[in-house]
């Protein structure tokens, strides 16, 4: 019988230790962008035209007592700049993100993550419209995204393509 407190004991530690390292695996998922980047990015309407493309620099730190990282990007020559603020509701493990543009577009989004394919799918909604965000990592140093804007009937109206490139 007193053998019986200390086997749970020892599940409950077992259990409580696995939970701490799936949430600090889903905080080290956000910590990937820390860093310098150099970013590119393709603008196409609905039909694949392309409408406009940027080279620029960004930059993501922690803040806040480090529970949201702030990314930071502006584009080169100055003229757009984007402010993404994310981070991991720690109880259910759901990615959030918040974005917001010089030109004076927002937006938020619930993210999940994807060990397998080492992706971040983003989803959300925007006045009337559906968009997905896909962060591909490529490697430590490389992310590959693509955002994809859905009108109320399912249209593709905007496609945007992008990388970061670790600066340092």
């Amino acid at each position: 019988m007193a053998l019986l407190p200390l086997l749970l004991g020892v599940l409950v530690a077992t259990l409580a230790c696995a939970d701490d390292f799936e949430r600090r695996a889903e905080d080290a998922v956000l910590a990937r962008f820390l860093g310098t980047w150099r970013t590119e990015t393709t603008v196409r309407d609905g039909a694949g035209n392309v409408i406009a493309h940027t080279l620029g620099t960004a930059r993501a730190e922690r803040t806040l007592e480090g529970r949201w990282v702030e990314f930071r990007s502006a584009s080169i020559p100055p003229g757009a700049a984007e402010l993404q603020i994310m981070t991991r509701e720690p109880a259910t493990g759901v990615l959030r993100q918040w974005l917001f543009d010089s030109d004076g577009y927002w937006h938020t989004a619930e993210g999940s993550w994807h060990p397998a394919s080492e992706t971040i799918t983003w989803r959300g909604e925007k006045d009337g419209a559906s968009f997905v965000i896909e962060d591909r990592w490529r490697s430590p140093d490389r992310l590959e995204w693509t955002l994809v804007r859905k009108d109320g009937d399912g249209r593709t109206v905007r496609t945007i393509d992008g990388t970061l490139t670790r600066a340092e």
